[in-house]
């Protein structure tokens, strides 16, 4: 039997926290090969999905997860790759997939070179 590559056992883990509700929506990056056999998988579990080939790659990116969210994502993705989205698109698409929202804010002020035109107070 092949081993698993650890992209894919963390694949694996996302199905995992999906189905506990840990999650919406997930994106994992995985080889071509690997695609179609998550792919399977996720329509074995009933898990809404779709793919996109990483442009001039051997990867593609894989979002799964609740069907509400995918639909709302591909009508906001078009078929432009993440590397083309706005700092306000990536900013939602960070948001939308659960990461991390302070981290999200400061990406995104880092992009549009903000941070240092504004005095934020602390208390």
């Amino acid at each position: 039997m092949q081993s698993l590559s650890v992209d894919f056992k963390v694949f694996l883990h996302h199905i995992y926290e999906y189905q506990k509700g840990v999650r919406k929506m997930v994106l994992c990056t995985l080889s071509r090969k690997e695609i179609t056999e998550a792919e399977k998988r996720l329509s074995h579990v009933g898990i809404a999905h779709f793919s996109r080939q990483v442009k001039g790659g051997s990867r593609a990116n894989l979002f799964f997860g609740d069907q509400d969210c995918l639909r709302a994502l591909d009508l906001f993705l078009g078929d432009r790759p993440l590397n083309n989205l706005t700092p306000e698109e990536d900013f939602i698409v960070g948001a939308m997939l659960g990461y991390d929202i302070g981290v999200q804010c400061r990406r995104y002020c880092k992009t549009k070179q903000l941070e240092s035109q504004i005095k934020i107070n602390v208390a």
